[in-house]
């Protein structure tokens, strides 16, 4: 695996230094060098892009009040969106695993020809083809990395979330279902309140809104009443 590890770091390297585009006629002159000039912005871009939804969206656009309007249907829903991005990640572990064969296999193609059939043209054309094979499956593994990385960052912040609801919790942490017949009554009563107010015209978009506008109000006001 820490050979696996080096390759990887070298895509990534090889990558923002543009080696994929480079002697190809997919781009000019040009746009080579206009890509080159923000190379170090790309390579930033990539470390510090959020591929999931952080931890702001969570609160408000996952867990709006209307939807989810007590401290238990919260914490419910937190436990849920943190198993999906679990599962997602033993997936994603699996799709590595995977891959890592694929490049096993490749190499061992690439490594036969060379000490078989290094002069031969159509070898020649054959470790062409592979070591393109080996370059996208590698970056491919890159891309898994990354968005595994991504999935632990929510699993967490979602572990924060639980963290903060534990303590407000009215019903416990035993049974899923205890919370739902107060947490259903108030979620209908605001959605009731939203048909008398403005009919019933588009009632999903105009509760999505409303909620997203209320829970974010709710958010802002607890954030600096923190500070």
């Amino acid at each position: 695996m820490k050979e696996i590890a080096k390759q990887l770091k070298k895509t990534e390297e090889l990558s923002f230094e543009l080696e994929p585009l480079q002697n190809l006629p997919i781009l000019d002159e040009t746009q080579i060098q206009k890509l080159t000039e923000i190379k170090g912005e790309l390579a930033t871009s990539f470390k510090k892009l959020e591929l999931g939804r952080p931890k702001y969206l969570m609160e408000v656009s996952v867990l709006k009040d209307m939807k989810f309007p007590t401290a238990d249907a919260k914490y419910w829903q937190c436990i849920l969106e943190r198993n999906i991005q679990f599962q997602n990640l033993l997936f994603e572990a699996l799709d590595f695993q995977e891959k890592t064969a694929e490049l096993e296999g490749v190499e061992a193609e690439i490594e036969e020809i060379e000490n078989n059939h290094p002069h031969n043209r159509k070898a020649k054309a054959q470790l062409m083809k592979l070591d393109v094979q080996r370059k996208r499956i590698l970056l491919q593994m890159l891309m898994l990395k990354k968005q595994a990385q991504e999935r632990y960052r929510e699993i967490m912040a979602w572990t924060d979330l639980i963290k903060e609801l534990r303590p407000k919790l009215k019903y416990g942490e035993d049974n899923p279902e205890e919370h739902m017949p107060e947490s259903f009554l108030l979620r209908f009563a605001h959605q009731k309140q939203i048909i008398e107010q403005i009919g019933a015209a588009d009632m999903d978009g105009a509760m999505n809104i409303i909620s997203l506008g209320q829970t974010a109000a709710r958010y802002w006001k607890e954030k600096k009443e923190k500070k």
